[in-house]
């Protein structure tokens, strides 16, 4: 698609508009006009929250970010045992695998009413820092006008940029606001974030500060006008109109497209709309509001285009931790033919795939990552850079052989700062302690793990070899009288995963069986006691290691 501007007034069409301030919010004195703690979804044990403080201090764009600068923001930081530090930092979970959950869903809402009664063209303005993770760890700017009970989502974060510190890099975000914020007596605004607990993410997480809500309409004036991506564009291509109208309490929109495959629409913002000839065609804008009517007509330029392809590509995550895989996803326009990828410090260093995966980066440092695609026109490329950072450090003490039942002490050294934990944790006393008891029952491998403040996880190893022997028993008789000695039988041995033990009488016929390894048979049979004689079992079983065995034998019933 081409990109030159046929129409020189699109770039100046906001002459003549006037700017008033609403409302603003820098959060120094204005804590009270927010609930931090709205749930709006499933919240884990470690899920991450909101704060007010200058923990994350608010930084002029695009300065980095610093902290306890004495300018408040509000932010989404971390809590509990999982948190590294303070400020817009978050925790994005274990995925299943530490039993330290941290899937959130919290919102900040403004509880104090913003009026705009007979104002229009409402333009919200902060400023933001983030990072997280595209479409699974973000915040989302939305606005309600019925008092908080339902909310729409108007603004969603994509990762920020990063400051070569690794601080999150402040910038200033501009939204218009829907028609529905307009003429409001009671307009709130929240920020609701999110993340999914898969373990991966990257901080900041997202902070915000700032607010001031414009409002961009001339009183007295109704001006019809609006925008496109481009007034020139290809044969079959498909384009957005954005509404740029001034006016009071703006009712109505009437669009014409000629020559274009949807002819009219009444939307604000109208979508998709299509040109399948080559051509010169008139897009008209009616509007309507409280002072009348007014039109403008712009036009669009459909050519049978035969240039070559765009590159452009998407990527997991632009913030990456040493030794983490991620993929890429070819985005290129113009139909390429093939795909020529170079990754800068990583395993594999190129790839031909449309869609490489499972490219790995275990070098520390800003690595380039080229796209060229090809096609028969031409080539084209793109270069976009992913920052690797560096693992925490931590050593792992006390490989040592055990025999079954017994007991190994382990030792974690963190070099630097950070959060511990072992994995895995169900045989050790203490799972976020520097020295630990452990109980395994085979052989196992411990990681010693630690959380460093950039949220990568560094780690090493202890291997404790169990000298494992099978020990499957059930006793030769029993005596079940009542006396609290011996009044049961059961299966006895260590390591024992699961098992099928049945009791038969000296007819074949079954009197006992079980599945559970803590029942034991009390000599009943369908609640009658049985007399006193010898009775024969069979056990199949299987343990901790993986195998699997069979006994049988006799058992006496002794009165």
């Amino acid at each position: 698609m081409k990109y030159t501007l046929l129409l020189i007034s699109i770039l100046i069409y906001s002459i003549g508009y006037g700017q008033t301030l609403l409302w603003s919010d820098d959060f120094e004195a204005t804590a009270t006009n927010w609930d931090l703690t709205l749930q709006t979804g499933n919240n884990d044990i470690n899920a991450n929250n909101w704060e007010i403080s200058d923990a994350e201090g608010g930084v002029t764009p695009p300065g980095c970010g610093v902290a306890n600068n004495g300018n408040k923001t509000l932010h989404v930081t971390c809590q509990g045992v999982t948190c590294p530090g303070t400020g817009a930092i978050y925790f994005a979970g274990d995925d299943g695998m530490f039993g330290q959950p941290a899937e959130t869903n919290i919102r900040a809402a403004l509880v104090a009413p913003v009026v705009t009664t007979g104002e229009t063209q409402l333009e919200l303005v902060f400023d933001w820092i983030g990072v997280g993770e595209a479409n699974a760890d973000y915040a989302e700017l939305e606005y309600s006008v019925d008092g908080g009970t339902s909310w729409t989502s108007i603004w969603s974060q994509t990762p920020g940029n990063v400051c070569g510190t690794g601080q999150g890099e402040w910038k200033e975000e501009s939204v218009l606001l829907p028609v529905g914020a307009e003429n409001q007596a009671d307009l709130r605004f929240a920020f609701n974030w999110r993340n999914d607990n898969n373990a991966t993410g990257t901080d900041p997480s997202f902070a915000v500060n700032d607010l001031r809500l414009y409002s961009n309409a001339v009183a007295g004036t109704t001006t019809a006008d609006f925008t496109t991506p481009s007034f020139n564009i290809c044969v079959n291509d498909c384009i957005n109109f954005n509404d740029a109208s001034v006016g009071t309490n703006i009712s109505a929109w009437n669009w014409t497209f000629n020559g274009a495959t949807t002819p009219t629409s009444t939307d604000q913002n109208p979508t998709n709309i299509c040109y399948p000839t080559a051509g010169t065609y008139d897009v008209t804008l009616s509007i309507t509001d409280d002072n009348g009517t007014d039109n403008v007509t712009y036009q669009i330029m459909v050519s049978t285009c035969t240039g070559g392809p765009t590159a452009a590509f998407a990527v997991d995550t632009m913030v990456v931790c040493k030794g983490d895989c991620i993929s890429f996803t070819d985005l290129s326009t113009g139909d390429p033919t093939s795909w020529s990828w170079s990754f800068q410090g990583a395993e594999p260093s190129t790839s031909t795939a449309q869609n490489p995966t499972n490219i790995c980066f275990d070098s520390v440092g800003v690595f380039d990552v080229t796209l060229t695609v090809t096609n028969g026109s031409g080539t084209d490329q793109i270069i976009n850079s992913v920052t690797v950072m560096d693992l925490p450090e931590i050593n792992g003490y006390g490989d040592t052989l055990i025999d079954i039942g017994g007991a190994a002490v382990l030792l974690a050294e963190p070099i630097d700062p950070g959060i511990l934990f072992w994995d895995p944790e169900e045989t050790v006393d203490c799972p976020t302690c520097l020295e630990v008891t452990a109980t395994p029952l085979i052989t196992t491998t411990y990681y010693p793990s630690l959380i460093g403040a950039n949220g990568c996880i560094g780690r090493d190893t202890v291997l404790v070899m169990v000298n494992f022997e099978e020990i499957v028993e059930v006793p030769s008789a029993f005596s079940p009288n009542g006396d609290g000695s011996n009044d049961f039988v059961h299966v006895l041995g260590i390591g024992i995963t699961s098992i099928d033990f049945k009791i038969f009488n000296r007819y074949g016929q079954l009197v006992f069986s079980s599945t559970d390894i803590e029942e034991g048979w009390d000599g009943t049979m369908n609640g009658e006691e049985l007399n006193q004689g010898v009775f024969v079992y069979t056990l199949e079983y299987s343990l901790i290691d993986g195998t699997n065995g069979t006994k049988s034998g006799n058992i006496t019933l002794v009165k």
